[in-house]
């Protein structure tokens, strides 16, 4: 039941009943800006000082804010029992199990078998899979096959056929498939589309908009059940376990923000340079907004992205605040994109789960289709049972009322005596106002009120569609009507259905889920598979940028010019340079090093003919401006990390 109490009104009583409450701890959070302030007036150029210092005002707002919730702890605790025994409509679930399974089946896998065939000197497993490597193994036959089934699986997935195998194989799939590139060198945070998918795959997430959902509609037919699904516990708590993992994907890295650079993150020339060694990776693309020229805008933008990541988790409590999450959530990835180029798109269709799409879609029913429309049906008939379910299915709007033919009170209510009760025993009939329909006629109207079904629509006024169709109705109904019993079935009428208790298992998906990620997080793992946190661009970024340069040298001696954005043909820049990074920096056996690196070099000039003559490579740390306007300057420092003697061709 929804109060009708006012935002206003509520407030007022709160303040009333916890005036001292409220005037304390406002005062005390004055003092926290003020602090901040005095920080950087007292010690304007000791950084160290004040990250320190930044800690322990972050350290004191937490405290304050448990202090706060041990004094309104009963608050606290109806408000996370409402958290969790909250309802909603099966809908909303289905409709995130398309987008989702969507986002998988989309998902561009052509580079996965070319990573399974790379050499096995350039594995490196995420943090704490290493034991994988010797049980599952990687190769192109497997990785084909799985690539494959992948596909095949996550689309039935998405079109609610056979959805819990299929989601369950989509996940174990993904694990396997999405993990391949994880395990050479470089660690790509798409982590949630497992997450969310096991998740999917403990729910009741095909109840509606789906195949399984026709033919699970067709059982409660024949046992006289015509309702879909309604309000249930069963859809809304898998949706809170997603919000819960949303907001530990943004919790550490806001966290780590503060911790590890403190307010300097954000007030400080920090995101300026961070977004130069962005652009930089991106083979010096530059964004049509240059947000660094503005540095009240970037200091601004990026307290805000702290607040917003460390503010989430507490937002998802309240269903008013939860309502600005979804715009909030969309305006932060795409500012991101649009300075980053950092694609977020699969992460930001999890916020759909914030939307009631039952009370969207009834609403939009109810503009376009201000007046009801009535599909009458013979209630002792099986196939028209079925046929009434089905479409129940599909009726997102809520604009179709179905009315048993047998329902003597139901027809009267409804205002439908009028209609003649022997041709309504032979045909389903669709009303609106004085206007009726019957046979195909009828199905075609009703589907004006069906958008889901809307591209069929026109075809069904193609000749020579209606026709055919026409005779097809006729001859099924014909058959139906004469194998119909002669005497009278009792009503159908029976509650809305409900659906099986899945909580029990979602809820230990999702707790098992969250767990994990919060001890990743803890643990400061942002390298795991498929457990991680997702990286927080934690430390403070200055005006000069290293860099991993690889020169070719041939038996001159003499550099062999190279093309470095052609490698992005076959290996990502960015997991060739993690790929590089990673050996040299965390292979400590020197014999282990030169096998490694010899692998990598075979990999990346095999599709280049004029590095097959090169006798050594260098591998150079160089140091550079990673302002746009100063990246052609001289470098500031080459240091030479290894040199790789390549074996002679024969």
């Amino acid at each position: 039941m929804i109060s009708n109490v006012s935002l206003k009104a509520k407030v007022e009583r709160f303040y009333k009943h916890n005036k001292t409450l409220v005037l304390i701890h406002s005062l005390v959070a004055l003092l926290w800006p003020i602090a901040v302030w005095l920080m950087y007036l007292l010690f304007p150029d000791q950084l160290k000082t004040r990250i320190l210092l930044s800690r322990v005002i972050f350290i004191a707002i937490c405290l304050q804010l448990l202090v706060l919730g041990v004094q309104k702890r009963h608050f606290v605790v109806k408000k996370i029992r409402e958290f969790f025994t909250g309802t909603t409509y099966p809908i909303n679930l289905a409709i995130f199990r398309i987008l989702l399974f969507e986002s998988i089946f989309s998902l561009d896998l052509s580079q996965i078998v070319w990573f399974s065939e790379l050499p096995k000197e350039l594995l490196f497993p995420p943090i704490g899979s290493g034991w994988l490597i010797n049980i599952i193994p990687i190769n192109a036959t497997i990785a084909q096959i799985g690539t494959l089934l992948l596909k095949i699986f996550s689309f039935t997935a998405m079109i609610g056929l056979f959805t819990r195998t299929s989601a369950w194989l989509t996940v174990i799939l993904s694990f396997y498939v999405l993990g391949i590139p994880q395990f050479y060198g470089k660690v790509d945070h798409y982590h949630h589309l497992l997450w969310f998918a096991a998740i999917l795959a403990a729910s009741p997430c095909a109840d509606v908009l789906s195949l399984d959902a026709i033919f699970k509609s067709w059982k409660r037919a024949d046992r006289g059940q015509l309702e879909s699904p309604g309000l249930s516990r069963a859809y809304a708590l898998p949706l809170r376990f997603i919000w819960l993992l949303l907001s530990i994907i943004y919790l550490f890295p806001g966290l780590y923000k503060l911790l590890n650079s403190g307010f300097d993150w954000a007030f400080s020339e920090n995101l300026k340079y961070r977004l130069y060694s962005i652009w930089l990776d991106r083979d010096g693309w530059i964004p049509a907004f240059r947000l660094d020229q503005y540095p009240v805008l970037y200091q601004l933008s990026a307290l805000g992205s702290i607040f917003f990541e460390l503010s989430f988790i507490f937002l998802i409590f309240f269903s008013r605040t939860r309502t600005v999450l979804p715009f909030a959530g969309f305006s932060f990835h795409f500012m991101i994109y649009q300075l980053m180029k950092i694609d977020f798109t699969s992460l930001l269709k999890a916020y759909v789960t914030f939307f009631d799409f039952n009370a969207i879609f009834h609403g939009i029913g109810h503009r376009l289709f201000p007046k009801d429309m009535y599909v009458v049906y013979d209630g002792n008939c099986k196939l028209c049972r079925r046929t009434i379910a089905t479409l129940r299915v599909f009726d997102i709007l809520g604009r179709l009322t179905f009315v048993n033919a047998l329902d003597n009170q139901a027809l009267t209510n409804h205002n439908l005596l009028w209609l003649d009760s022997q041709a309504l025993m032979a045909d389903m009939h669709t009303v609106f106002e004085t206007k009726s329909w019957k046979g195909f006629l009828a199905y075609r109207v009703l589907l004006r009120r069906m958008p889901i079904l809307w591209p069929i629509l026109p075809l069904l006024y193609v000749w020579p569609i209606p026709v055919i169709a026409k005779r097809i109705y006729r001859r099924v109904a014909d058959s139906r009507t004469c194998s119909l019993p002669q005497a009278e079935i009792p009503k159908i009428s029976k509650p809305n259905y409900q659906p099986r208790t899945y909580s029990q298992v979602v809820m230990v998906v999702g707790t098992t889920l969250c767990i994990a990620n919060l001890i990743a997080g803890l643990t400061v793992v942002y390298t795991g598979w498929p457990f991680s946190a997702y990286p927080p661009f934690a430390s403070l970024s200055g005006p000069q940028t290293v860099i991993l340069e690889l020169v070719p040298i041939s038996s001159t001696g003499t550099p062999i010019p190279s093309a470095p954005k052609d490698l992005k043909k076959e290996f990502a820049a960015h997991r060739f340079t993690g790929l590089t990074k990673s050996i040299l920096k965390e292979t400590d056996d020197p014999i282990k090093k030169q096998q490694q690196l010899n692998a990598l070099w075979q990999v990346y000039s095999r599709s280049y003919p004029e590095f097959q003559q090169a006798k050594s490579v260098k591998f150079y740390e160089t140091t550079i401006w990673n302002a746009p306007e100063r990246r052609l300057e001289k470098p500031i420092q080459q240091s030479l990390i290894f040199e790789l003697n390549l074996k002679p061709k024969s």
